[in-house]
């Protein structure tokens, strides 16, 4: 198990690092931006490490693209994906934080039962 995640994880880190290369980005302007140290993101693009899903927001927003492209998601579904968070971005615009924070509450809500269910099927 440890050493699927791992062979995951430095699909994930390639991808981040192409993604930083083509940005013209320093792994130090990319922790800055992201608001971590230039040791995590070496960690992220070697593999070492995972980045949370809101680090993989953070970097696919600075990196101008999506979440669903460092994950190595297919094209199809990739692009979808980018369009959904475009339009997650929009319609979040302008609303007041109780809100954004509403919104992000329910997300992490589904995101739980989804693993409960998935626990329950195993």
């Amino acid at each position: 198990m440890a050493a699927q995640h791992s062979s995951q994880w430095t699909a994930l880190g390639s991808r981040i690092r192409e993604a930083r290369t083509q940005a013209g980005l320093t792994q130090k302007r990319l922790g800055a931006l992201a608001g971590v140290s230039t040791h995590t993101v070496w960690c992220w693009e070697a593999g070492r490490a995972k980045p949370t899903h809101e680090h993989l927001v953070e970097l696919a927003f600075h990196l101008e693209t999506s979440v669903a492209e460092l994950e190595g998601r297919d094209v199809v579904e990739a692009e979808l994906l980018k369009e959904t968070e475009v339009y997650f971005r929009d319609a979040v615009d302008g609303l007041p934080m109780e809100d954004v924070q509403s919104i992000q509450n329910y997300i992490r809500f589904v995101r739980a039962e989804r693993r409960k269910r998935r626990r329950l099927e195993t």
